[in-house]
């Protein structure tokens, strides 16, 4: 079992999470990618999103896009459409 040692030399967490999100389709630098694998050894929970992060990209990947019904996917990209604009208002302010 994994222990979770903090050393001020080490990620946080939301910085290992960021990281991920940030470059899942590019190539960390060697600094960065060292850090994040010293935190990936040392922490479960990234570990676990990491793994969750590389499952979700396999399947999105490699399994066909369902086809959806036309009202249905108008509906859904009505609904997507609102959420944009919703967040475009809400970062204006």
């Amino acid at each position: 079992m994994k222990h979770h040692h903090h050393h001020s030399h080490m990620l946080s967490c939301s910085e290992v999470y960021t990281h991920l999100c940030d470059n899942l389709d590019s190539q960390l630098d060697t600094e960065s990618c060292r850090k994040i694998k010293e935190h990936l050894k040392e922490c479960d929970n990234c570990s676990a999103l990491l793994d969750s992060l590389k499952k979700t990209v396999y399947l999105y990947r490699n399994y066909p896009t369902p086809a959806l019904p036309a009202n249905i996917r108008s509906e859904l990209f009505a609904v997507i459409k609102i959420g944009k604009e919703k967040s475009k208002k809400l970062s204006r302010h």
